[in-house]
């Protein structure tokens, strides 16, 4: 601003000296031609007196003027640098003609050669002949010049002296402008004019500030959200470059060396990833599942269209692990239970087929029906335990909650399972290292105490141990039950909890297990809000432990 309003003021002024120079010199050049005429006209009234006085004054007449003496019909009688006989006739010069009929006469004529003007003063004399004086001066050109240097001298001079005052105008103009405090421009001092201009900058600065801070906060409460939610959010441009990416994002696709601005392809290359991501780019919303190694991962892209163009999308993710596992399982369980089902049912109608033929002696019929009736048994047994799994799982179980102590459960469990520990050659005992009274289902506590101490019975060694240890742990009451059985590999330990999983599915069979027995146990532990833990090492026994919260 300070270059413009210098250049500004230095060119105005350049141009007023120029043109005032340019005025000057033809006011000096008209001034000069004037001042040449009158002396003409002084000096030609003293000769024509002298000649009036004496005709041959004209020949002693000072030397630097030229001397005419015409008469009236044009012939040149005397001149002061000529031959008069070799000089033609002057009627028709515009001097001598106006001499004749007005008495005097001037003009100016310019040189083709010397670069230089003769002026003529012309007089009639008392005998009627034309007295003419001139005298050699200078032409415009000439003149203009002879100006030059001491105008371009004086031009310099005065140019000098404008820039320096056209800088002191710019500085003192832009300084009070450039010492505006544009955060509180209507405190400061200067220019009265500015004062509306000074006003309407405060109004848009707060206005500006306003608007700032409303995008800073909605930016914000936009990361505050993005960042608190489960589901990753991902938004990119029309290249496929990240613009904003929550927490959730990186830490689904483990991708935290990611930044802003990158591709979203550095997130995850794989094909399905890449090829959702081009569609939403070209306007197609898509879906894929990706699975990860410990994941399992649901891609939406969704474009975001401006006018007619595709501007990005936006990508959200989630991880689906537990729901993909819930559906594995459910499959599994479908037919794990269609496989469980099948076996008893195939074995009584078998049985029953052969009572209606007939053909089954009479001494084998007791038995034949003792067989339909312990798999009627099983599948009776299987159904209470799936009926039971399955209003545990939809939190539909009614169970009655009051005071269980769980020593007294273990006693009573063990009462019941002596008899087939027994038969299996394994001593089970109830250790009390604590008082343990827990608000809970007496149903539950006792089945879950059952399931884990025939497990300890059907999966141990003849000969084995089994005990069931009530106790506190932290202030918690605890129950645990162990054995010096089998044991359980370590590859089978994350599932030993699953619905009709066995490690050892030919003893499970065949002690007339349904599979079902520890996903009970865990699913009434949940119910009581319990934790439940396993310690197990192959061939040397296994632990399973159930943490109660403390009342």
């Amino acid at each position: 601003m300070n270059k413009k309003i210098f250049r500004a003021l230095f060119l105005a002024v350049l141009a007023t000296l120029v043109l005032s120079a340019a005025v000057s010199v033809f006011i000096f050049y008209f001034s000069y031609s004037d001042r040449v005429i009158e002396d003409l006209d002084a000096e030609l009234k003293y000769l024509s007196r002298a000649y009036s006085e004496d005709s041959g004054a004209l020949g002693t007449y000072v030397p630097g003027r030229r001397v005419t003496l015409v008469s009236p019909d044009g012939r040149v009688l005397y001149d002061s640098e000529a031959d008069p006989g070799e000089m033609e006739n002057h009627l028709g010069r515009p001097e001598i003609d106006e001499a004749i009929a007005y008495g005097t006469g001037h003009d100016i004529r310019e040189s083709e050669t010397l670069m230089r003007s003769y002026y003529y003063a012309s007089e009639r004399t008392y005998d009627g002949n034309i007295l003419r004086l001139a005298v050699l001066g200078e032409t415009v050109f000439s003149f203009v010049i002879g100006m030059l240097f001491p105008l371009f001298l004086v031009l310099a001079v005065l140019l000098a002296f404008s820039a320096y005052i056209s800088m002191r105008i710019a500085r003192r103009i832009t300084d009070p402008i450039n010492s505006i405090d544009l955060s509180h421009p209507e405190d400061t001092e200067g220019y009265e004019e500015l004062s509306p201009l000074l006003v309407k900058i405060a109004k848009q600065q707060a206005l500006i500030k306003s608007q700032i801070e409303d995008a800073e906060r909605r930016s914000r409460e936009f990361g505050i959200i993005t960042d608190n939610m489960s589901e990753g959010l991902a938004v990119i441009d029309g290249e496929g470059r990240l613009l904003s990416v929550n927490r959730a994002a990186w830490e689904l696709f483990d991708a935290s060396e990611v930044k802003k601005g990158d591709s979203i392809l550095a997130i995850d290359r794989s094909e399905s990833f890449s090829g959702v991501i081009e569609d939403a780019l070209r306007g197609k919303r898509g879906e894929v599942v990706i699975e990860r190694p410990s994941k399992t991962l649901q891609i939406i892209a969704s474009p975001v269209s401006e006018k007619e163009s595709g501007a990005g999308a936006v990508i959200i993710i989630m991880d689906i692990t537990e729901k993909a596992e819930r559906d594995r399982l459910r499959r599994e369980f479908t037919a794990n239970v269609s496989h469980e089902l099948r076996t008893p049912l195939q074995s009584i109608s078998g049985y029953a087929e052969l009572l209606k033929s007939g053909t089954v002696q009479s001494d084998k019929v007791p038995e034949f029906a003792g067989e339909i009736f312990s798999e009627s048994q099983r599948l009776i047994a299987l159904v209470h335990d799936i009926i039971r799994l399955s209003k545990l799982d939809e939190n539909e179980s009614d169970e009655a909650l009051e005071p269980v102590d769980l020593a007294a459960a273990a006693e009573d469990v063990i009462d019941r399972l002596m008899k087939k520990a027994n038969a299996a050659g394994v001593s089970l005992e109830v250790v009390k290292d604590a008082e343990c009274i827990i608000h809970g289902s007496p149903s539950l506590i006792d089945e879950m105490i059952f399931n884990l101490a025939e497990n300890s019975i059907k999966y141990n060694k003849k000969g084995g141990k089994a005990v069931i240890r009530i106790f506190r742990d932290e202030g918690c009451p605890a129950i645990s039950v162990s054995d010096t059985g089998i044991g359980i590999p370590d590859e089978d330990k994350d599932r030993v909890f699953e619905r009709f999983y066995r490690v050892d599915k030919s003893r499970s069979r065949n002690s007339g297990g349904t599979g079902l027995g520890l996903s009970i146990v865990r699913h009434a532990a949940l119910f009581h809000h319990a934790s439940v833990s396993l310690k197990s090492k192959l061939g040397e026994g296994t632990e399973i432990i159930v943490r109660f919260p403390a009342l």
